[in-house]
């Protein structure tokens, strides 16, 4: 018996489960930063919920632990780069001229990158 297309289609759907495009992506560099800043609010005291709010409205002055030397950033850059390169593509982080970022040299953009990678994640695991 042949099948019409919409009917293969539909049948198709109602076999699946409905899964967001989305909602797994950066999973990986989430649950990193998810336990760093656990990591974090246990050794400095606090709630996880206005922590990561802080963070978000003020990242210059709420540091994550893991998170805080540069070569600590560069270390965690390399360990995701993948989900931090794709991440800052999708915000269009590399359009934008690097001394308008206040940025110098290749290393410091890494590093700024990356800080920025952060934040945004961060905001993606408040939503």
């Amino acid at each position: 018996m042949v099948k019409k297309y919409l009917e293969f289609i539909k049948e198709a759907d109602d076999n699946q489960d409905i899964v967001k495009p989305d909602e797994n992506k950066y999973a990986e560099v989430k649950e990193e930063i998810k336990s760093l800043i656990e990591k974090t609010i246990e050794n400095s005291g606090g709630e996880y919920k206005s922590f990561v709010e802080s963070f978000i409205k003020n990242s210059e002055d709420v540091k994550i632990e893991g998170l805080i030397n540069e070569s600590d950033i560069y270390d965690f850059y390399l360990k995701y780069r993948g989900d931090v390169d794709e991440l800052l593509s999708d915000i269009n982080y590399f359009d934008d001229v690097p001394s308008e970022s206040n940025v110098n040299g290749l290393y410091d953009y890494i590093i700024k990158g990356t800080e920025k990678a952060v934040i945004e994640l961060v905001k993606l695991m408040n939503e």
